[in-house]
C-alpha cells in the first residue's frame, strides 16, 4: 500500500485527506519517492529508482509550473487561439491565431507525436513516469489550481510523452533559425536590381578570419582528424578550402549565453571548475525550472525546460556542462514547382506527385473555428505563407530538424548525461544530440575537460552551391540532403593544452576546417563577450575556484573600453582634431577607464560609455567592408588597433578609423543628453530610475505574446550591470551555475526572479535581492547537505 502524500508548508507537513484526491499513485515498482524543497524553492527529488525520480520530477515541476507547462504547449501545438482569442503579438503584425496556423502548418505538435512513438524503452519509461507525476498533481489538486488556469479558461489536459518532446522543443526553436527567409536571398540573386532596396547593406565578406579566437584550434586536433574530416567532405562533394560563414542577408543567429570551464591542473585542485550563463532574456516565470533530481542511476542537478525532465545545464557528483547557443543553420526551403491544373500536386524528378493533405480545425476564443489545410511533400510542410514570398516566388516546402527527424535522440542524450561519470562517458553520452545546436562545455572532478559542438548538421548537395544560404531546386531530389555529419566529425576537443575552455557565441573551429556548419553570429572571430573571457581566463597561469567564479561578476565591455582608449589615444598624441562632443565624452570618460572601466551605472561615467554604439555595419562604417560586419568584426578592429597602438603609441590611424573612433564617442554624448538630461551629475540616477521604472510582463515568453495580466507584471529591481555584452549582464541572467567538482556541496547557483510561477508564493520572486544584489545562493548536491537547507516535504510514496 502506498503512504498517502503529503504536501510541505514552511517547515511544516500536512497530510492530504486521501492519496492524491482520487489519482492513481505511483506505480509501486517506482519505489520510495520524496520531494525536499529546499529553502530557495529548489525541489529535490530522491527515489529508490529512476523511474519513481522522474515521477517525482513531474509531480513538483507541475506544483511549481503547472500553468506554464500547459500555457506553452498550447503555443508549440497550434492552440493559442483557444485561451487568448485574437491576442496581437507585441513584435510582429500577427495575432495568435496566425501564430497558430504557423505551428500547426510547421508541425512541432505532429512530429512530437511521431517521437513519442519511436522512443527507446528506456527513455519512454522516463517520459511516461514524468507524465504520471505531472498528473498525479493536477488531479490531486484539481480544486486549487493556479489563478491563470480559471482566468483564461484552460483545462489542463494528461500530459504525455509527446507533451515532453513539444515542451523542450518549444524553447528550443528560438536557439535556431528556422530556414523562413532563405526566399529573400534567392530573390536577390535572381533579380538583385529589383529585390534591393534603397540602403540595403551589400553582402561582403569579412576579409580575414581570427582563428585565435576559435574554441577549437588546429593545435588541439590530429593530423589524422583532419585528414578523416577532409575526406567525408570530399566524399559528399561538400569540402571547401576557404572557410565559409553565412553571407550579410541572412539574419543573425543567437546571441546570448556563455560558459567556461578549467581544467585540474589550472584549478589547482585537481577537479574542473565549471561556469555557465545561459543568459537568455529574463522572464516572469524564469524560462528555465531548476531541480534536482536521484534515481538509482540518474543524478543531477541543473536547470531544464518546465514539462520536460532533462536537464540542459547542470552537474552531477562527477560531471558538470554547461551549453550555449550555437545557430547553426538546420532549416532548408526547398522551391517548389506547382500549377493550378496540378492542385496539390509538386513537380519532382519528371513526375507529377500528391501532397499529402492535413485538415486542421484551429478553435478561436470568442469567435468561430478556423479550418487550415497542411500541405505536406517530401521535403516538408508547405509553408510559403510564412516564408517572406514575393508575388512571384514559388511555393515552397520547409525542411528542418527536429520535424524532419522527429528527433528522440536529444532526451535520450540528456538523460544519459545525467548519469555520467567522467568525461569519457559524457562524451559518450551526448553522441546523437539532434536539436537545439549547441556549444557544450563540460568537465569532471579527474580534472579533465572538453568541448563538443552538438547538431545534427545537414550534409547538404554538392548541387546547393549555396550549401543552405538560400532555397534550394525542389523539382529534383538530388538537391536534398544526403544525411548528417558525424557526431565525431564535429568540432570538439578534450583536455586542450591551455587548460581552459570557453564558449560565448563566437567561433567554434579554425578555418581549416573544411564543413560549413551554417553559422553566423560569431563565426568569424569573437564576440565581445568572449573577447572578454579569453583576456580573463588567460591572464594567469593558476586560476583556484574562486577566480574562476569571479569571471562570472565581470562588468568590463572591451569593445566600449578599446573605444575611448583609442579616443584618447587621438586626442592626446596622434594630433587629431575631435569633435567638441566627441572631446566632452572623453572628458568623463577617461577616468572612468582609468579605474577599470566597469560597464555599471553606479560607476562614474558608466551610463556615458554604456551609450557608446557597437553597431558595426557597412551602413555604419567603410571599416566593416575591411574587417566585416556585426560583433566579430568590431572585435578584430578594435583588437588589430589595439595591438598596434600597444607597439607604437604614435599611431598613423586612417581616416575611417578617425571618423569612426569620432562618431561613436561625439553620438554617446549626444545619446546620453537625449535620454538623461543635460545634468551629467544625475545620470547615474536617471539611469537607475529608467531600469526600476521598467515591467516584466508575467507569462511574457519569448513568443513574444505579451502579459497575460499586467497588474501581476513585476518590476525590474535595481540592476546595476545592463549593458548585454558584458559577462554579468544582470538583465540576462536567467540562470547562474558554478560547480567546483573537487567538492560539488559548494555549488552556487541562482534563478532569478524565483522558481514558481504563483504570485501567491514566496518563491515567485524570492531570488530578487541576491538577483540585485550580484549574489548566488548555495546549491548543494549530497543528502546531508540538502537536508541542512530542507523548507519542506513532500512523500508521494515509502
Amino acid at each position: 500500500m502506498h503512504a498517502r502524500p503529503v504536501l510541505a508548508i514552511g517547515l511544516s507537513i500536512i497530510l492530504l485527506s486521501a492519496p492524491l484526491c482520487g489519482a492513481a499513485g505511483p506505480d509501486e515498482s517506482y519505489g520510495k519517492i520524496e520531494i525536499i524543497r529546499d529553502t530557495w524553492g529548489v525541489p529535490h527529488i530522491f527515489s529508490d529508482t529512476d523511474a519513481g525520480a522522474m515521477y517525482g520530477l513531474g509531480y513538483a515541476s507541475a506544483e511549481l509550473r503547472g500553468f506554464q507547462m500547459h500555457y506553452n504547449l498550447r503555443i508549440i501545438q497550434g492552440r493559442l487561439a483557444e485561451i487568448v482569442g485574437m491576442r496581437p503579438s507585441t513584435r510582429r503584425r500577427e495575432t495568435a491565431l496566425d501564430n497558430d496556423r504557423k505551428m500547426r502548418t510547421f508541425g512541432f505538435a505532429r512530429a512530437a507525436e511521431a517521437a513519442a512513438a519511436g522512443l527507446d524503452k528506456d527513455t519512454r519509461l522516463m517520459l511516461e513516469a514524468y507524465s504520471q507525476g505531472v498528473n498525479a498533481w493536477f488531479a490531486a489538486h484539481s480544486d486549487s489550481l493556479p489563478p491563470p488556469f480559471g482566468q483564461l479558461g484552460l483545462k489542463p489536459e494528461p500530459w504525455t510523452p509527446a507533451d515532453c518532446i513539444a515542451s523542450f522543443w518549444h524553447l528550443g526553436q528560438f536557439f535556431a533559425r528556422d530556414g523562413t527567409r532563405e526566399l529573400i536571398p534567392w530573390r536577390q540573386s535572381t533579380s538583385p536590381a529589383e529585390a534591393r532596396g534603397r540602403g540595403s547593406e551589400p553582402a561582403s565578406q569579412p576579409q580575414w578570419f581570427d582563428d585565435n579566437a576559435a574554441v577549437v584550434t588546429r593545435a588541439d586536433v590530429s593530423d589524422q582528424w583532419v585528414k578523416k574530416v577532409r575526406a567525408f567532405g570530399q566524399e559528399h562533394g561538400i569540402a571547401t578550402s576557404q572557410p565559409a560563414t553565412q553571407p550579410a542577408t541572412m539574419p543573425a543567429g543567437p546571441k546570448f549565453s556563455h560558459a567556461w570551464v578549467v581544467g585540474g591542473d589550472r584549478s589547482g585542485t585537481g577537479a574542473a571548475v565549471l561556469v555557465s550563463d545561459p543568459q537568455t532574456p529574463v522572464r516572469y516565470p524564469s524560462l528555465w525550472i531548476e531541480f534536482h533530481v536521484r534515481g538509482k542511476t540518474l543524478s543531477a542537478r541543473g536547470i531544464g525546460v518546465p514539462g520536460h525532465p532533462g536537464i540542459l545545464v547542470g552537474w552531477n557528483e562527477h560531471v558538470a556542462w554547461g551549453a550555449t547557443a550555437l545557430g547553426a543553420d538546420q532549416a532548408d526551403l526547398f522551391r517548389l514547382k506547382t500549377d493550378a491544373d496540378h492542385p496539390n500536386q509538386y513537380f519532382v524528378d519528371g513526375q507529377w506527385k500528391p501532397m499529402k493533405v492535413v485538415r486542421e480545425t484551429i478553435r478561436v476564443k470568442g469567435g468561430r473555428p478556423v479550418d487550415l489545410d497542411v500541405r505536406l511533400t517530401e521535403f516538408g510542410p508547405v509553408i510559403t505563407p510564412f516564408a517572406f514570398a514575393g508575388p512571384r516566388d514559388p511555393e515552397v516546402a520547409l525542411k528542418r530538424v527536429p520535424i524532419c527527424t522527429q528527433d528522440t535522440a536529444t532526451t535520450r542524450c540528456m538523460l544519459a548525461m545525467m548519469r555520467a561519470r567522467d568525461v569519457t562517458t559524457f562524451a559518450r553520452a551526448i553522441d546523437g544530440w539532434q536539436f537545439p545546436s549547441v556549444n557544450l562545455v563540460f568537465g569532471d572532478r579527474s580534472g579533465r575537460i572538453g568541448y563538443w559542438l552538438l547538431a545534427a548538421v545537414p550534409v547538404r548537395s554538392p548541387l546547393d552551391t549555396h550549401q543552405g544560404a538560400m532555397a534550394v531546386d525542389g523539382t529534383s531530389r538530388r538537391y536534398d540532403w544526403q544525411g548528417f555529419v558525424p557526431h565525431d566529425l564535429l568540432p570538439h576537443v578534450i583536455d586542450p593544452a591551455r587548460g581552459w575552455i570557453a564558449s560565448a557565441n563566437h567561433r567554434a573551429i579554425g578555418a581549416f576546417y573544411p564543413l560549413d556548419l551554417g553559422m553566423s553570429t560569431g563565426a568569424a572571430g569573437h564576440t565581445v563577450r568572449s573577447w572578454r573571457l579569453y583576456e580573463r581566463l588567460s591572464s594567469a597561469k593558476r586560476l583556484p575556484p574562486d577566480e574562476v567564479l569571479d569571471i562570472h561578476f565581470d562588468t568590463v565591455n572591451p569593445a566600449r573600453r578599446d573605444i575611448v582608449r583609442i579616443g584618447l589615444n587621438l586626442r592626446d598624441r596622434s594630433g587629431t582634431s575631435l569633435s567638441k562632443d566627441a572631446q566632452s565624452a572623453l572628458n568623463v570618460l577617461e577616468g572612468w577607464l582609468a579605474k577599470g572601466a566597469h560597464s555599471e551605472i553606479t560607476t562614474p561615467g558608466g551610463v556615458l560609455a554604456g551609450q557608446i554604439s557597437t553597431f558595426f555595419r557597412f551602413m555604419a562604417t567603410p571599416l566593416a567592408d575591411v574587417y566585416g560586419g556585426g560583433e566579430t568584426g568590431l572585435t578584430r578592429f578594435l583588437r588589430d588597433a589595439t595591438a598596434r597602438l600597444d607597439r607604437d603609441e604614435k599611431v598613423d590611424w586612417t581616416q575611417q578609423e578617425r571618423e569612426f573612433i569620432d562618431r561613436a564617442l561625439a553620438d554617446a554624448w549626444t545619446s546620453a543628453h537625449e535620454q538623461y538630461g543635460d545634468d551629467v551629475d544625475s545620470w547615474d540616477d536617471r539611469a537607475g530610475e529608467q531600469v526600476r521604472g521598467r515591467k516584466i510582463g508575467w507569462f511574457d515568453s519569448l513568443d513574444n505574446f505579451g502579459s497575460l495580466d499586467p497588474s501581476a507584471d513585476m518590476t525590474w529591481p535595481g540592476l546595476t550591470c545592463i549593458d548585454g555584452q558584458t559577462i554579468k549582464s544582470q538583465t540576462a541572467q536567467s540562470y547562474t551555475q558554478y560547480v567546483p567538482l573537487h567538492d560539488v556541496d559548494a555549488a552556487m547557483s541562482l534563478l532569478p526572479p524565483g522558481n514558481s510561477e504563483r504570485t501567491d508564493s514566496p518563491l515567485h520572486d524570492n531570488m530578487v535581492p541576491l538577483w540585485q544584489a550580484g549574489k548566488l545562493h548555495p546549491a548543494p548536491l549530497s543528502r546531508a547537505a540538502v537536508e541542512r537547507v530542507a523548507a519542506g516535504r513532500t512523500v508521494l510514496a515509502k
